[in-house]
This record gives C-alpha cells, structure tokens and sequence, in this order.
C-alpha cells in the first residue's frame, strides 16, 4: 500500500480539498514515534453507530483515537498519511489493519 501520496498536500478550492505538496513519510514517521513515546490513552467512548472510540492525549491534548482498546501505543505503525492545513492526518496501523487516526504537526 503507498504511503501518502507524492506531490500532494491538502487545500481547500472550488468545494473540494485537494492537494498540491507532500510531507516525505521519513519525516511522518519520525514524528509519529516521538508522539507515541508520550501519547496516553484517554477517555472512551462509544458514538451513536456503536463504534467504540479511545483518545489519544499528549500533554493533555487530544491528538487522535483508537477504535480498539489492546493496541500499546508506542507499537503502532503509520499507515497512509495527508497533509491538511494545520498538519498531517495519519492512519495508525497494527498487523496491517488500520485502528486509529492520529494529528501530527508536520
């Protein structure tokens, strides 16, 4: 599976997010580490779908959710990633299924 996708960053224009710039993945990975090493498991809860959701928190900030409650964090593996306005949004990935969502600053 393609990690990110090269030449592309999201912006907003004509309705729609697009992309136009990239974050290299060395450079998410190496953030997505240095996150985990702190990050926590916060509250859980359960959305109206019945999904069951766990923050994840660094210095008391949300940063991102699990959607299964036995993954030790610091294990977690980044899955596709795009960049957004305020950073780049990743997957987090365990055995090659996504189980959670992530913000990182870069």
């Amino acid at each position: 599976m393609p990690r990110g996708m090269p030449g592309f960053g999201w912006r907003f224009g004509g309705g729609h997010y697009y992309t136009d710039e990239s974050v290299p993945a060395s450079k998410v990975e190496a953030e997505l580490k240095e996150v985990l090493s702190k990050a926590t498991k916060g509250h859980t809860w359960t959305d109206g779908r019945g999904v069951k959701h766990i923050e994840i928190v660094v210095d008391n900030e949300i940063v991102g959710n699990l959607w299964k409650e036995d993954v030790d964090l610091p294990s977690l593996k980044l899955g596709s990633y795009w960049s957004a306005p305020m950073g780049t949004k990743a997957e987090l990935e365990t055995d090659n299924e996504v189980v959670g969502m992530i913000w990182l600053r870069v």
